[in-house]
């Protein structure tokens, strides 16, 4: 992703700009035809092994030829190189907000905020694990590379001028000091990626010190080969091998590989190769194919091409509401390819190029920075303002259903709450106080609501599908009605059996762990009624552990019931009716298309434990509207607005047969 350095001491590197050309189309093709390149993913670590070797390489020979590193001209050269192009796709994504539903619009901003901080790795990987993050396709997501890129940009030199000093002082070669400190970064970092790769995928994905050492490689390739040279047999082993293993990289991995860890060494270890083979003279070497015109060309516009590539993708994806086919997607490359042409040209090539003194340089690059993120902050501070609690203002919400008066139909979209744009905050109080467990943990957590002294004490167990329902039990909570401890996990099902997780890509034990720990906290509190409330979308593979674990409250003598799940919509409620001219029918699915078959709700009924239906509150006899009293029913395609869950209190209090009068 970063450029060719114009550096004194540096000179273009025709296989390097060739290898360039390799890992953007890898990404490329990745993202606009997963099916046919289902790793390409793995052209990003390509990238971060070329920037470790070019910048290491750079900052080695300014050591060794002056003596020192000038940290501000190093500066300097980087914003001159990458920051101009970056803010130019950052305003053009700016620029095409309106194209996305109002309910993305906050997150759109946030990525632009993020990603002209160089931080939107950290971001991503803060959404990896939480389970409310619904933007995972947004337009600058792509930039969580550059952020990954620009933090060792930064910190790298940093580290370089302490260890040059001490070097000094012990009487050993700026190449010797380089070769240490990069040797035991690298080492570190991978040791940490492998660790934290199969726990925590997520995060090890997006995270700077598990990619560190990938970049380390790079730099430590380029220490060796500054004093040793390899043999032209060696070269043109090394340059077939760094092939095969990029290719068989992007071939035969996919999203299901736990990726970085030890699987990231083959793609790294290819791009070291390959790097290692430059200056091959053998007719029969890649550098045949690296050194050609068109593959020199794409890696001299890899850069501009990565930055509008997945822009394009997604804002293709989203008038179209489709993924792109052989022909569109061609087009989209085209376009990503005419646009990168542009941008190198007439942005790249001329800001590099500039005369800018060093200290200019810089405060216009903290200048560009600060305005995309202020532009940002402004945007949230204007979009924020209708956030918060809300009241409901009369509003009869889930109990309109009952009442034989009530249209659905005649609702008015314009007037509903919360207002599409901030629904993806209309969630419930548990994850601002932390009360609701995440993936990663097993302790139980407690919602408590209520009067601990109050005549019912009930407990909710489940995943977000309980969390959801919690705004109705504090309401009942606040009157004095109940005393209300919810205990829920998210992506879990209470059983006694492990299950295979998708997003840590191995069996959930943390879920079981917290489920075991669930019922030794039961058998201690012994409440009054357990209601238990999953999400419809587990396997029925999972109904054996699932049914040993209600067994066990029954048989310490529980009154467990079982709520039933909520609808599941084949779209997102906020942007359907953003983009709806008729919404009483393009949002309002019919109910027997929304109502999943549910294996929570058939064990129940095998089990003869009572299911507590409340469909009735969210459906007429035909559909599901997406907007109820007034009320924006859904935040996204299956969890309830926490303004809606909150009159679901009504609900709850006739279906357990709840006494509001004073204790």
């Amino acid at each position: 992703m970063s450029g060719v350095m114009h550096h004194p001491h540096h000179h273009i590197i025709k296989e390097v700009q060739g290898l360039r050309a390799i890992a953007v189309l890898s990404v490329l093709i990745y993202h606009v035809w997963p099916e046919i390149l289902p790793g390409g993913y793995v052209g990003v670590d390509v990238f971060f092994v070329i920037s470790g070797f070019l910048i290491t390489g750079s900052l080695l020979k300014e050591a060794e030829v002056e003596g020192r590193i000038n940290i501000l001209r190093f500066y300097a050269r980087r914003i001159r190189r990458l920051l101009p192009a970056a803010a130019l796709v950052s305003g053009a994504v700016a620029l095409s907000i309106p194209v996305f539903p109002k309910g993305q619009w906050p997150d759109i901003v946030n990525g632009i905020a993020a990603s002209a901080t160089y931080v939107q790795n950290w971001y991503l990987a803060a959404q990896a694990v939480d389970y409310l993050a619904g933007n995972t396709n947004g337009p600058m997501n792509h930039f969580w590379s550059l952020s990954v890129e620009e933090q060792y940009y930064i910190f790298w030199p940093l580290i370089l001028v302490p260890v040059l000093a001490t070097a000094r002082k012990a009487g050993l070669t700026s190449r010797v000091a380089f070769g240490w400190v990069t040797a035991f970064i690298g080492a570190g970092s991978l040791a940490y990626s492998v660790f934290l790769t199969p726990l925590d995928p997520g995060t090890a994905y997006f995270a700077t010190t598990t990619r560190a050492w990938e970049l380390a490689l790079g730099g430590g390739l380029a220490v060796y080969l500054a004093r040793n040279a390899l043999s032209p047999a060696l070269r043109e082993i090394l340059g077939f091998a760094g092939i095969v293993g990029i290719a068989f990289a992007s071939l035969a991995y996919n999203d299901s590989t736990q990726f970085p860890g030890y699987a990231a060494l083959v793609p790294t270890l290819g791009a070291a190769a390959i790097i290692a083979s430059s200056g091959s003279q053998s007719p029969w070497s890649v550098q045949t194919i690296l050194n050609s015109r068109l593959f020199q060309y794409l890696g001299d516009t890899s850069y501009s091409l990565y930055l509008w590539h997945w822009p394009i993708i997604v804002i293709y994806r989203e008038i179209t509401d489709r993924a792109p086919g052989l022909a569109d997607g061609v087009l989209i490359l085209l376009a990503s390819g005419g646009l990168a042409h542009v941008s190198k040209v007439y942005v790249e090539d001329r800001f590099r190029t500039s005369s800018f003194a060093v200290g200019k340089t810089i405060a216009v690059g903290a200048g560009c920075i600060a305005a995309t993120f202020l532009l940002g902050i402004g945007y949230l501070s204007w979009s924020d303002q209708a956030r918060g609690p809300v009241a409901l203002n009369g509003r009869l919400g889930a109990m309109a259903m009952l009442d034989p008066q009530y249209n659905w139909r005649d609702e008015d979209p314009s007037k509903f709450i919360p207002r599409p744009e901030n629904v993806k905050a209309d969630v419930p109080s548990v994850y601002a106080t932390k009360c609701h467990q995440e993936q990663r943990r097993s302790e139980v957590l407690t919602c408590m609501y209520g009067d601990p002294t109050a005549k019912t004490k009930i407990v909710m167990i489940g995943d977000s599908h309980a969390g959801h329902l919690y705004p109705a039990f504090e309401e009942l909570g606040r009157e004095g009605a109940i005393y209300f401890r919810g205990l829920s996990k998210s992506a879990c099902l209470f059983s006694l059996e492990a299950f295979y997780h998708q997003p840590f890509k191995r069996d959930y034990t943390e879920c079981l762990e917290w489920s075991k720990n669930v019922i030794a906290w039961l058998e201690r509190e012994r409440p009054d009624l357990v209601l238990i409330s999953q999400s419809p979308a587990y396997p029925e593979s999972t109904g054996k552990g699932m049914t040993e674990a209600w067994l066990r409250l029954i048989e310490m003598g529980l009154d467990v019931r079982v709520i039933r799940s909520t609808p599941w919509l084949r779209f997102d409620a906020d942007k359907c009716l953003s983009a709806s001219k008729n919404w009483s029918v393009d949002c309002a699915p019919m109910r027997k298309d929304v109502f999943r078959q549910d294996l929570v709700s058939a064990t129940a009924d095998k089990m003869e434990l009572r299911v507590l239906d409340l469909s009735n509150y969210l459906c007429d006899a035909e559909r599901c509207p997406t907007v109820i009293g007034g009320i924006l029913v859904y935040r996204d395609r299956h969890h309830l607005t926490a303004t809606f869950a909150k009159t679901l209190s009504h609900a709850f209090r006739k279906e357990l047969s709840i006494d509001t009068r004073a204790n």
